[in-house]
């Protein structure tokens, strides 16, 4: 039953959540308005009938909501117009997601956050769930589809990938099962803190009941803090999981003998499965995301043998340690999700004789806390704005390292290196960087790392 409004939505930010939202909401007979400060973008919503108001007192004032794209902050010290605005007029600030809550939608909801792993452990659950369409179960968020772009039922399963940036402006959504996968530090010249980019990730346990379930994998230590104390900030069932840890955890996984061995201490279950049947990046990362899958399988009551039996059909995501081919001694590896240092360090972990390619627009800190972690590393090609802090760290840690202008260049080098080798060598795109300085995301410049590793494979 969608709740009945008497005020305007304004919506600002008209990227492909804001849109979709808007479309929905006029689609409901719900009054919307819209703006964006990009007049490029203010004519895409003219053209499909949208209406467009500037943002001030006397347009927000009769607003329930002021909805912003989940990249605009509304924590900073200078914050955009309309937050200010909004705030003097005791208007709530959300983010899409949020109306999930404030629609009444009655759906089943599963939560994925983390730094990193987000979008794959979303995808496995999703995938996983619908074997044998056990489960309606489709994938939304963060992930790339807003909710209002899918078709659903009352039976459908919403997994929702949650960013920090849609989790720091939840109000009183809430999660029937809430999955936090890892915490390193992150986004924090966005929230302006590591401590509050943490609670930011921790909202997506806020409004959860005693009824609903809370489960963290423990193999950081941030997590693990986070864990320790979770009964004192939260009313949910706690479940731990780990790939680490035996002990004191509710699920844990072991690889052993070339097998993966699951033991679920809740219905004192075990299973083994081999390795080899995986058709995806056998590392611990995936590990990780297979194990919050199995939670997710197993609190839903799904059959050990369906969720076994699944994984057949369970593939990565593209752009994360996407394997895009052989060409004679090269395999080629496309990771261009990895916008930051930890997710640069999980990939180099999963190879040895790395040709590495990385840069962009650098985050806070740079390659820090990625020296003890360059050892499957033999050359390292730098591009972008970050070229030469870049160079100049590697080569410090005893990296030999190239510094190129574009992406394209670093690559041409790197495959002339690699061709030359008698070893097996692992051409890996792992920036370590966001992607802004020369792409408009990292779907962009991983689909142009692809296209010049398809020109050389043909």
């Amino acid at each position: 039953m969608i709740r009945q409004f008497n005020s305007e939505i304004f919506i600002l930010g008209m990227g492909i959540s804001g849109i979709s939202l808007a479309k929905y909401l006029m689609k409901e007979k719900i009054p919307v308005t819209c703006w964006d400060d990009n007049p490029e973008k203010r004519d895409v919503i003219h053209s499909l009938q949208i209406k467009i108001n500037k943002m001030t007192p006397e347009t927000l004032k009769h607003c329930n909501y002021l909805v912003l794209s989940p990249g605009i902050n509304h924590q900073k010290n200078k914050p955009h117009e309309a937050v200010k605005i909004a705030r003097n007029l005791n208007i709530k600030i959300v983010t899409d997601l949020e109306f999930l809550k404030i629609l009444n939608i009655k759906n089943q909801l599963i939560g994925v956050t983390g730094t990193n792993g987000k979008s794959t452990t979303t995808h496995f659950i999703s995938q996983i769930l619908s074997y044998k369409n056990f489960r309606d179960s489709k994938s939304c968020g963060n992930i790339g589809t807003p909710f209002t772009d899918l078709k659903i039922n009352k039976r459908t399963l919403l997994v929702v990938e949650a960013s920090s940036y849609q989790l720091a402006k939840i109000d009183k959504l809430n999660f029937d099962y809430a999955f936090l996968l890892n915490i390193s530090k992150d986004h924090v010249e966005w929230h302006g803190t590591f401590k509050k980019y943490i609670d930011s990730k921790l909202n997506i346990f806020k409004n959860q009941t005693k009824k609903n379930f809370a489960i963290i994998c423990i193999d950081d230590i941030n997590c693990r803090r986070i864990a320790y104390n979770f009964k004192k900030n939260f009313q949910s069932k706690l479940i731990l999981i780990s790939c680490k840890y035996t002990e004191n955890v509710d699920i844990y996984l072991k690889t052993e003998n070339n097998k993966i061995k699951i033991f679920n201490n809740i219905s004192k279950e075990y299973f083994e499965m081999s390795i080899n049947k995986l058709n995806f990046l056998k590392a611990l990362h995936n590990f990780q995301n297979l194990l919050a899958a199995y939670a997710s399988s197993f609190l839903l009551n799904q059959k050990t043998d369906d969720f076994l039996s699944s994984l057949k059909n369970i593939h990565t995501l593209e752009h994360r340690i996407e394997f895009l081919g052989t060409f004679q001694n090269i395999d080629f590896y496309n990771d261009s999700k990895s916008t930051n240092v930890n997710s640069a360090k999980t990939a180099i972990k999963s190879f040895k004789n790395i040709f590495w390619i990385l840069g962009g627009r650098k985050k806070k800190g740079g390659l820090k806390g990625i020296e003890k972690n360059l050892g499957n590393v033999l050359k390292a090609y730098v591009y972008g704005e970050c070229r030469e802090s870049f160079k100049k760290f590697l080569v410090r840690n005893s990296i030999i390292c190239l510094e190129f202008r574009t992406l394209r260049e670093s690559f041409n080098q790197a495959f002339k290196d690699a061709i030359k080798q008698k070893l097996n060598i692992n051409i890996l795109l792992s920036p370590a960087c966001s992607s802004f300085d020369q792409f408009n995301n990292f779907e962009d410049r991983g689909m142009e790392f692809k296209k010049l590793v398809s020109e050389q494979i043909k």
